[in-house]
């Protein structure tokens, strides 16, 4: 089974929109028709989750976003279980919301449940704000009649994700700040300071040293080619944008990160982190596995993992134990695979899910800090010897000198 989104004109000719589980396209226009219904359009409900690998899940929410995400769930499940209907919580909840883009979205999320769309159809309608995992859950607790209960467990969820998020966007970008701070600084030293000072030694018109030789031909490099430095930095990020937004590019860039040292690690833990997290939220929403797997695939932020987490799906459909398969993986750690089989055995594969996560949550900042605390003083000796080479290209003629004298 699969969830549909789906548009039909009922027998007085008025057009309809909902969501419907069912196995294929053709049983769910059947499904429809039972109620009077003919289907003018029809989309799987995870269809945008599953785009480039990462799209559409919550990796492609910045976060702002996310923080909103998780805020407007957090208070429309404690609305909902203090007993106030769906379209009146939202009413109250677009009063609080700070945020003037996101209270225009919540604002038409309650004109619409008022007119009689489905809550989880009305969050579709946003897919800039709402990913397909959130819809999918939303659809799945107002199907239970848990709805409140639903959205409080997505607004931990979110939560625990943006912490995640930061761990690693933190770990990532502290060394590239340094790089790139130390590369300006260095720069600015060969373009400007040294010219000014060589231009004394120049002047002596005396043999130089050869560390001194090198600084004035790559001082004279950068001032003579500065034009084209820029122009070529800008011409290769433009051009690994672009091989980025493409499929083979983006499964290149994923293959190759998940091979760096510690880096590599770091974001194999994130992903089956993340992974754990979402399949655990979805299953105990009510979610079959197999749909859990189709929507999860879409979170995942690499095309590498994705692509396995789909062969995963089409296993599951197909009468394979999941357990079975994370054994087999070589992205997935072995022993995921084992606990998985317990859960699955004892039928409490959501709680097992969740305690994985939570041990991989904790690797993942023991590794964030470990890639910290080995690249920091790297480039901090890296720096330190080109600033020392430079000062002794310097010193060296002006102590040549002054023996001659």
């Amino acid at each position: 089974m699969a969830l549909y989104r789906y548009e039909a004109l009922d027998d007085a000719g008025r057009l309809q929109a909902g969501s419907a589980d069912a196995g294929t396209p053709a049983e769910l226009r059947a499904l429809l028709r039972t109620k009077g219904l003919h289907a003018t359009r029809l989309q799987p409900a995870v269809e945008d989750a599953n785009k480039g690998g990462g799209a559409g899940g919550w990796v492609s929410l910045n976060a702002r976003r996310l923080e909103a995400l998780s805020a407007f769930a957090r208070h429309l499940a404690l609305l909902l279980k203090a007993g106030l209907p769906l379209a009146q919580s939202l009413q109250v909840l677009s009063g609080q919301v700070e945020d003037t883009a996101f209270r225009e979205v919540v604002l038409d999320l309650g004109v619409r449940v008022r007119e009689g769309a489905s809550f989880d159809v009305a969050l579709a309608a946003h897919p800039t704000w709402f990913p397909p995992l959130f819809v999918c859950v939303a659809q799945a607790g107002a199907a239970a009649g848990n709805l409140g209960q639903v959205l409080g467990d997505a607004a931990v969820y979110y939560t625990r994700q943006k912490k995640l998020r930061d761990k690693v966007v933190s770990a990532l970008t502290y060394p590239a700040l340094m790089a790139t701070i130390g590369l300006v600084v260095l720069v600015f030293l060969l373009a400007f300071v040294v010219p000014k000072v060589t231009a004394v030694l120049l002047e002596q018109k005396q043999v130089l040293p050869w560390p001194t030789e090198v600084l004035l031909a790559v001082s004279g490099f950068i001032q003579a080619w500065w034009w084209l430095l820029l122009l070529g930095a800008a011409l290769l990020g433009w051009l690994l944008s672009a091989a980025l937004r493409t499929t083979s590019g983006r499964r290149l860039a994923d293959r190759l990160s998940l091979g760096v040292p510690i880096v590599g690690d770091l974001l194999r833990k994130q992903a089956v982190a993340r992974w754990a997290d979402t399949m655990s939220n979805l299953l105990s929403s009510g979610i079959p596995v197999a749909q859990a797997l189709g929507v999860v695939r879409g979170a995942l932020g690499n095309v590498i993992l994705a692509e396995e987490v789909e062969r995963f799906e089409e296993g599951v459909r197909s009468g394979r134990d999941l357990s079975e398969m994370l054994k087999a993986s070589p992205h997935f750690p072995g022993a995921v695979g084992f606990v998985t089989g317990v859960g699955e055995e004892s039928g409490e594969l959501p709680r097992v899910l969740r305690e994985v996560a939570a041990g991989y949550h904790e690797e993942v900042e023991l590794v964030a800090t470990r890639l910290t605390d080995l690249v920091n003083p790297i480039l901090i000796v890296f720096l330190g010897l080109v600033v020392g080479f430079i000062v002794a290209a310097i010193l060296l003629p002006i102590t040549d000198f002054g023996q001659i004298r």
